[in-house]
């Protein structure tokens, strides 16, 4: 079960959304003195009929942009995080050169929590990338905290609500908020197996933690997943049940 928040990890494709999750992931990470991995994917892959000579050369083109992208990756976190007032001197600049769905289940593993962007948009649009987000939420069992892009900067985490839909403990939910409570010196309110409308959900808290099935159904993102994104009211960490 997954308690701590200490290896934090943050897909950033360089738009508003992912600047908000930068920004929410340093709070967490000053906080909780975890460690930031910011990640970014960029599929780079040889056509079909290309020659061994192109090849090598495409090669070498990708050891190139992947130097110059990881750096511009570690300048726009800094950027993002000082735009917020955060430094977080733990952090680290990853490239893949692979789709961003398999680039995040790579690293999955080796977080605590994955802090991803969302433009809250309605709809088939709703997900960051289109389905990205989506796809991580169904497939990693590594809680998941989605953010709004534009969302205020450096939020005050002072009060959390911990929320379970009927026929769910959330018993790992309510332990990984209390971590959280614990390093922010923040109120932990138990809200597991309430009938509360989503926007209710954040009434003078900062975060809300839900507690979600293992094996995910469309049906409980149209009831409860998406609905509390779509509020754009506030953060919402997923923690699945298997933690």
């Amino acid at each position: 079960m997954t308690t701590t928040l200490k290896r934090i990890l943050v897909p950033v494709d360089f738009g508003d959304a992912s600047a908000a999750a930068i920004q929410m992931a340093g709070v967490l990470a000053r906080g909780c003195g975890g460690h930031l991995t910011l990640l970014h994917a960029e599929a780079l892959e040889a056509p079909m009929y290309f020659t061994s000579e192109q090849i090598e050369a495409l090669a070498a083109e990708r050891k190139l942009r992947r130097t110059q992208a990881q750096k511009y990756l570690e300048t726009f976190g800094r950027r993002q995080l000082a735009a917020a007032g955060i430094f977080v001197e733990d952090m680290t600049a990853v490239i893949e050169t692979r789709p961003p769905v398999e680039a995040i289940e790579r690293h999955a593993a080796d977080a605590d929590v994955i802090v991803i962007g969302t433009h809250g948009r309605k709809g088939p649009s709703l997900w960051w990338l289109g389905s990205v987000a989506e796809r991580v939420l169904r497939d990693v069992t590594t809680p998941v905290l989605v953010v709004h892009a534009g969302q205020a900067t450096g939020p005050v985490l002072r009060r959390l609500a911990v929320f379970a839909a009927p026929g769910l403990r959330g018993d790992a939910a309510l332990a990984l908020a209390g971590n959280i409570g614990h390093a922010f010196g923040a109120e932990v309110v138990d809200r597991r197996g309430d009938t509360v409308a989503p926007a209710e959900m954040f009434a003078d808290v900062a975060m809300v933690v839900v507690a979600e099935p293992r094996v995910h159904d469309r049906s409980w993102r149209t009831r409860v997943g998406e609905p509390l994104i779509r509020t754009g009211m506030g953060p919402v960490l997923f923690v699945s049940e298997s933690q």
